[in-house]
């Protein structure tokens, strides 16, 4: 009973002391580097999955300049720390699956993380069968974009909406932790 009146006032008063860490200024999407770092991604992809875009294979180059970009936003704190993790993964899944493979060596160490990935933004576990046919497919060419084409988009508008609710995080938290301390007492 002791140590469950402690543990609620700990919890309460660390949630309570990073919601101001959350709190950022509102931006219209055309001003938040964010959007524009989703804009420009799938704008690359569709280019390059397009008739005449250039192939998947040309865009690697691309997500290692979104990458530096990324980075560079995120240390002059530009994007969230959340953002850019969540950004940082999607450019990786991305450009996995346009990297060429011919030998087969890079799946066997980022295939669970591409099943478990593509799982967590869809929902549903891919075909192994249809996977491996991707990667095996003439010499292999990574997953390819278009088994990920709806992994990339799902977290591209999981992120999008991320962006528009930064602000409203620390109201939504607080009404969180105010309705679990009302339950708490109540069950005294």
């Amino acid at each position: 009973m002791i140590k469950a009146k402690l543990i609620v006032p700990v919890i309460v008063g660390i949630s309570l002391a990073a919601i101001p860490g959350w709190a950022q200024p509102v931006q219209e999407p055309a001003e938040n580097i964010g959007f524009q770092f989703l804009e420009r991604l799938v704008i690359l992809v569709v280019r390059s999955a397009a008739p005449g875009g250039g192939g998947s294979g040309d865009i690697g180059q691309d997500i290692v300049a979104l990458a530096r970009e990324l980075k560079s936003a995120h240390e002059s704190k530009r994007v969230d720390d959340l953002f850019a993790v969540r950004y940082s993964r999607l450019l990786s899944a991305v450009r996995q699956g346009v990297t060429k493979d011919p030998e087969i060596l890079y799946w066997p160490m980022y295939r669970y993380t591409m099943v478990e990935f593509i799982e967590e933004r869809t929902g549903r576990i891919p075909d192994w069968k249809d996977l491996l046919f991707v990667v095996n497919d003439h010499g292999g060419s990574g997953v390819g974009l278009a088994m990920l084409a709806e992994t990339i988009m799902s977290e591209v508008v999981s992120l999008h909406i991320h962006l528009e609710n930064l602000a409203k995080r620390p109201v939504i938290l607080q009404g969180y932790m105010e309705r679990g301390m009302k339950a708490a007492g109540a069950n005294k």
